[in-house]
């Protein structure tokens, strides 16, 4: 056990002595922590502050949030397992004289480590969710608790599924078979309460919040510790904390008493999650473990400059369902609209406008990963005899149609689901397309200012943060012009002006890190 502390250790020494030997990274590091600290004071300011909505959907959207994470995660355990562990781990770790059992104590160490980082996530969404929910005195706990139980059971369970079902492959049909036929049951479901309601929230307070789902094991049981939120610690609570609490000490117990043979069984699991690492430092996280379409019917067009936009083009009709629409694209449609059909009715026309938002603050966390990360990789781009401003305008130009592309789609739509104006439907997609140039261009401008930094998850929260500060003028001169006139239409529009020439300015000053190739690594 000396050994494995003793990397537990070591590890966050070199952690440390790396951030204090870059004044900047220290900074940022600081900024970081200042952020921390605002979000938690906000996730504890009065609830209820704009609405306080119905607590049974509060509920429902819990369940439901855990139901998708879930299936999501345990499913993709049947293929790839789950893990602990990266790859240095095992080239270390797996080959080392350590009993098995006591390598698996220190994954599961480094596991709580990393649920900081989804506590962070958790903590980032309970302002909002304070601001629509009159939530208790302990709701804030109940939540975070929820969040530590999913991080911490997930792997275990993806680690024992992936052990059971790859001694044969009929087990893993069968276990394929079960988790689709659950899906599928729970959506017929879902779509047979809103057509007997005619009400999306009372058909997913029918489904999601019914007394199975809430006592259902494993994702009833976390769902029903964070409805516990919005009310008194009932028997659900209990029960859920108590069974998950059971479930992770069982599992960890069990795996570290066996005699443990699971180097195998983790191994593709190691490699899927490494590969998923690399896509993500490269801005590919989006298009990750998608198939690849072969038979795409474009040659590479123009010179210069304009070939990158060429190949570009290409690479994402190779990943994409339709022309531009890809997975992010369905995500942020999908649920953009069903935000708002969750959302009282007393907002009425401004429909679009929470539509916008939503998809905006998507949107955002997407592109915010950086696909041009990969693009400064290649030194073809640097060595093209065109001016920066051509290069850059030309490697953004197919992320900004993408972006056009999905805004038409996803407003089109809200305009006829919720009976908005062609001037507002209009607006919308200018300033969705406004929106997404920024963060592309706030991407680029961060590489030029910070390079490679310590750690890609800062340059991530460092790009959130200047977005988030930096959108704060466009929205309060928005809301001042509502204020004035009462138009949706002139708040649109004022947010989405402000947010084009924020982009131009960005693209202006992030030009010149194609003038030198250093400059980007």
């Amino acid at each position: 056990m000396s050994s494995v502390f003793y990397l537990l250790r070591k590890s966050l020494k070199n952690l440390i002595k790396g951030a204090a030997k870059k004044p900047l990274v220290l900074i940022g590091y600081i900024f970081i922590l200042v952020f921390i600290v605002f979000i938690i004071v906000a996730s504890f300011m009065p609830s209820g502050m704009v609405r306080n909505g119905n607590p049974q959907l509060f509920k429902s959207i819990m369940i439901l949030v855990f139901t998708v994470l879930y299936y999501t995660s345990l499913k993709l355990g049947i293929d790839k397992g789950s893990t602990f562990f990266r790859m240095s781990d095992v080239n270390l770790l797996f080959t080392a004289p350590i009993k098995p059992n006591h390598v698996l104590l220190y994954g599961f160490i480094k596991q709580i480590g990393g649920t900081f980082f989804m506590m962070f996530l958790a903590m980032c969404q309970i302002p909002n969710l304070r601001n629509n929910f009159k939530m208790e005195a302990h709701g804030v706990g109940v939540i975070l608790l929820a969040v530590v139980a999913y991080t911490l059971a997930y792997p275990l369970l993806g680690m024992v599924i992936y052990s059971w079902s790859s001694k044969e492959k009929s087990r893993k049909k069968l276990l394929k078979r079960i988790f689709d036929i659950g899906a599928v049951v729970v959506a017929l479901l879902f779509l047979l309460s809103v057509v007997q309601t005619r009400d999306f929230v009372s058909a997913m307070d029918r489904v999601f919040n019914h007394p199975v789902a809430r006592y259902f094991p494993v994702i009833g049981w976390t769902g029903s510790i964070g409805a516990a939120a919005v009310g008194p610690l009932t028997t659900e609570f209990y029960v859920g904390a108590i069974g998950m609490l059971l479930l992770i000490l069982g599992s960890a117990i069990t795996l570290y008493r066996a005699n443990l043979d699971f180097y195998e069984d983790v191994l593709e699991g190691v490699e899927f999650v490494e590969a998923a690492y690399k896509a993500k430092r490269e801005g590919r996280n989006m298009t990750f473990n998608l198939k690849v379409k072969e038979n795409v019917k474009q040659g590479l067009k123009g010179e210069g400059a304009r070939a990158i936009f060429s190949k570009n083009l290409l690479e994402l009709r190779k990943t994409s369902l339709f022309l531009f629409l890809d997975r992010m694209s369905l995500i942020t449609i999908i649920a953009s609209l069903v935000f708002r059909f969750v959302m009282p009715d007393e907002i009425g026309e401004m429909g679009l406008f929470v539509v916008l938002c939503f998809s905006v603050y998507l949107l955002m966390l997407f592109q915010i990963q950086g696909r041009l990360v990969n693009e400064m990789e290649k030194p073809y781009i640097f060595l093209i005899p065109a001016s920066p401003f051509q290069k850059l305008f030309y490697v953004t130009l197919s992320e900004h149609l993408k972006n056009l592309a999905d805004g038409c789609v996803l407003f089109i739509s809200a305009g006829i689901l919720f009976k908005g104006d062609v001037a507002t439907v209009l607006a919308c997609i200018f300033s969705y397309t406004s929106f997404g140039a920024v963060f592309v261009y706030n991407d680029v401008l961060n590489r030029r200012l910070f390079g490679w930094v310590h750690s890609k998850n800062m340059l991530v929260f460092i790009k959130i943060i200047a977005s988030l500060l930096l959108l704060v003028p466009g929205i309060v001169a928005g809301v001042f012009v509502y204020a004035m006139t009462e138009l949706q239409l002139l708040l649109i529009l004022t947010m989405g002006g402000w947010s084009f020439i924020l982009a131009l300015t960005f693209f202006m000053f992030s030009a010149g890190i194609l003038n030198n190739l250093e400059s980007a690594g």
